[in-house]
């Protein structure tokens, strides 16, 4: 059955219909949400909002525009970006606090060294250039696709692609180099 047919079921009411829709993409659309936020219960709020927000306004995807896990995953960009505009109004210490504790709860769950190395280094990039990668080289979408999430030109996607890799080669040079020390 296709993404467009679970829709309309999903949105007529149909549980199961709704509940494959989410089994389908929900990894796509919450490693997009956790890479935004690196919060496990922000990434998974906007996930289900992500969910609900398709289920709410069926008519808003449109097959012949897009891929279902595309237009997801431009939802979570917008939620991301609703989230964070709000969050810079309402910002104290006590944001930055909880922030804080989160990513030292992700560093205990991260368990290889070179999986730590690699997310250090994507998360020092400028966040135009982690999207980018992240959407085409992990999500493998197209770079039309990650030009239309992000509202930019094609020829800009492949400027970031091209900047992002040149800086992850320049942050992971010395895992490289350890790796070929180490007997």
């Amino acid at each position: 059955m296709t993404d467009a047919q679970l829709i309309r079921r999903a949105a007529g009411g149909d549980p199961g219909a709704f509940g494959l829709l989410y089994e389908r993409h929900r990894k796509a659309v919450y490693s997009y949400s956790w890479l935004l936020t690196q919060s496990v219960p922000d990434a998974e709020d906007i996930t289900q909002e992500s969910f609900l927000a398709l289920i709410r306004r069926p008519g808003s995807f449109d097959p012949a525009r897009a891929q279902l896990r595309t237009w997801l995953i431009a939802v979570v960009r917008r939620q991301y970006l609703g989230r964070s505009r709000r969050s810079a109004r309402e910002s104290n210490s006590d944001d930055r606090e909880e922030l804080h504790v989160a990513a030292g709860l992700e560093e205990e769950m991260i368990r290889m060294e070179r999986a730590d190395a690699v997310r250090q280094a994507m998360n020092a990039l400028p966040q135009a250039q982690r999207e980018a990668l992240y959407l085409f080289g992990f999500e493998g979408l197209g770079l039309s696709d990650v030009a239309g999430i992000l509202g930019i030109e094609v020829n800009a996607v492949k400027a970031r692609l091209y900047r992002g890799r040149e800086q992850l080669k320049l942050l992971l040079a010395p895992l490289q180099t350890a790796a070929k020390e180490t007997p």
